[in-house]
């Protein structure tokens, strides 16, 4: 536990000394997205942010000089209305101003926002599914969508809110050192002490806010699987709604334990700093005072002086409001860059297939895979050769290795040890966008997006879409008919979450359109996994043979836990554990009276039985 806190600690030290570095990446980006003109925006709003109180403030000594120094009281209104005009046009700049930094800085957080969904688009698959790819994305999608007020944009925000402050210390800071030089060593002091009780408090409380993550998530959890409609009849059935009340309440009660702690953390900062802001008045306006009495302040003088030393305290509690806006948000920068580093699949791989459009041998040497965080291998010293053209079924029990031995194949998971061959070509050099282009795969999950049917089908841009090959593949897939009768025929949207004249697919047209998709991409090497789970085995089996009967001269790979199904292959390799313990042919493995054999006959029986 100790050792935890450490390295929680020493990540935290590392972050803020990354904040540099951070400010500097806020700045280029802001420049990137939205161009030099938005920087200077924000300097603008910085200088006239600080000059306009500081005119507001030495307006009533300038007023009682000109008054003590006989000039005319109407002259005096007539300097007073022109200053007032002067200081309200330089408000409505500001103002101005304030708007256009608020708009560059969202347009900028939009900017990444798609950035972060592009570079999602563009990472290997097996670091988007992996425990911390997900961590990764997650966080970096919370430094931009998280609001305004927290994350990147605030981030930079507090950087020119630092600078606004700053420059009105400075100049506040030289206004009372002209009037007292001693003071400068005090009020050096003074900030720097301020600044670095604000900071311990800042870090203390990015700690916290580290700590809450856990119970922020857990929280968002429960109140959306509480909203979700597909768990409302369980949640009711078995009365789950006063568990989820209860676990609710005590994450709501964690979050507001941690955000207790951090108000009392800022509560004696601020205590503090009370009492040493007491001490410095105490200390100005009793040398000024005392410098009146001896007649060498006059109260023009004296006005302008304690006007600034009253103003000095807001500039410096605005400058570390803002560093500790910093501190806060430093760690939501961390994850966006960290996110950012993460390289595209295609990065340094510029290797394409020798012989594209092709059928294609594929071989597996000695091919391990593991995942992340688990110690038991998932695929184990798989050596397979899959020849041109063959009907190949992968069967087994859940959990035998089916899908992820089909997400190495197709070169969406990477071997943890041992190669892979396309026609004697190591895929890990080829890039995998070209080696994609050789598979069409229909995953067991079947859905559609929320697009045109011929865009679920064709899975390309309108200008670049072959009409003809479209209508055919729809109509091999027996799914013209259903298309043909609608309004709007291919063009119709599916789903209804962009259109509500959507239609919405039975799960047989679902695998239809599944099936359509691959036939248009007319890859050679077609992979079926487990598309018809939801069917009976009987429905199942039809629906292989009629995939079979499609796939002219390509390769074929049908994955299936009901061995019925792939009967029609020419070799069916039985999974278990991860690794190929029986390969030949359906009537050769019943022969065998292995594994296979008895897998098969337990199944027949049960399906016998339920039809009884």
């Amino acid at each position: 536990m100790g050792k935890d806190r450490r390295k929680n600690s020493q990540r935290d030290k590392a972050g803020i000394r990354a904040l540099p570095g951070n400010i500097r990446f806020g700045i280029s980006t802001l420049v990137q997205k939205e161009g030099w003109g938005a920087l200077f925006v924000c300097i603008f709003e910085m200088v006239f942010g600080a000059v306009s109180p500081f005119m507001v403030a030495a307006l009533p000594g300038v007023v009682v000089s000109l008054l003590t120094a006989g000039v005319d009281a109407g002259n005096i209104f007539l300097i007073v209305f022109y200053t007032g005009l002067l200081q309200i046009s330089d408000i409505l700049y500001y103002g101005y101003l304030s708007g256009g930094r608020r708009v560059h800085l969202f347009l900028m957080r939009c900017s990444m926002d798609q950035e972060i969904y592009a570079k999602c688009l563009d990472v290997d698959v097996q670091f988007l599914e992996s425990a911390a790819g997900q961590e990764k994305v997650k966080n970096a999608v919370m430094s931009i969508m998280s609001g305004n007020e927290i994350g990147v944009e605030r981030h930079l925000a507090e950087v020119f809110n630092m600078g606004k402050n700053l420059f009105g210390l400075l100049i506040y800071s030289a206004t009372i050192i002209r009037a007292a030089p001693f003071f400068l060593p005090f009020l050096v002091f003074q900030t720097v002490l301020v600044a670095f009780l604000h900071g311990r408090a800042g870090e203390k409380q990015a700690q916290l806010e580290k700590e809450n993550q856990e119970n922020l998530s857990s929280a968002m959890y429960l109140k959306t699987e509480s909203i979700l409609a597909q768990n409302g009849k369980d949640i009711r059935l078995y009365r789950l709604g006063k568990w989820f009340s209860s676990f609710f309440y005590q994450v709501i009660d964690k979050i507001v334990a941690v955000h207790d702690k951090e108000q009392g953390n800022v509560t004696k900062v601020e205590a503090l700093e009370k009492l040493l802001t007491f001490g410095r008045d105490l200390l100005i306006y009793g040398y000024f005072i005392w410098r009146m009495a001896q007649g060498t302040l006059s109260v023009a003088e004296f006005l302008l002086y304690t006007g600034m030393t009253a103003g000095f305290g807001a500039w410096m509690n605005g400058l570390f409001t803002a560093y500790v806006g910093l501190l806060q948000n430093n760690t939501y920068v961390d994850a966006y860059r960290d996110f950012l580093k993460v390289e595209a699949a295609d990065t340094g791989k510029t290797v394409k297939p020798e012989n594209p459009g092709q059928i294609h041998e594929i071989r597996l040497e000695h091919v391990s895979f593991c995942y992340e965080g688990s110690g038991e291998a998932a695929i184990s010293d798989v050596d397979l050769t899959i020849r041109p053209g063959e009907r190949l079924a992968l069967v087994g029990r859940n959990g035998a290795g089916k899908t992820t031995l089909v997400k190495l194949l197709c070169g969406l998971y990477h071997p943890t040890s041992g190669k892979i061959y396309m026609d004697g070509q190591d895929i890990a050099g080829m890039t995998p966008s070209e080696y994609f282009k050789e598979f069409a795969v229909v995953f067991q999950d079947v859905f559609s997006f929320s697009f045109s049917l011929a865009d679920n089908v064709s899975c390309t841009e309108p200008g670049q879409r072959d009409e003809k090959r479209l209508e055919e593949s729809l109509s091999r897939a027996g799914l013209w008919e259903k298309v043909a009768s609608l309004p709007k025929g291919i063009h119709t949207m599916v789903n209804k979450d962009l259109d509500e004249e959507g239609v919405l697919l039975s799960g047989g047209e679902q695998q239809k359109l599944m099936l359509a998709r691959a036939l248009y991409r007319d890859a050679p090497f077609v992979i079926l996994d487990e598309p018809t789970a939801a069917l009976d085995p009987i429905a199942e089996g039809e629906m292989y043979e009629k995939y079979d009967s499609m796939l002219q001269d390509k390769t074929g790979i049908f994955i299936s836990h009901r061995l019925s199904s792939t009967r029609f292959c020419d070799r069916i390799l039985f999974l278990e554990n991860g690794r190929i313990v029986e390969e030949g042919t359906h009537k050769g493995l019943m022969e065998k009276q292995g594994p296979y054999a008895e897998m098969f006959s337990l199944q027949a029986k049960y399906y016998q039985e339920e039809v009884g």
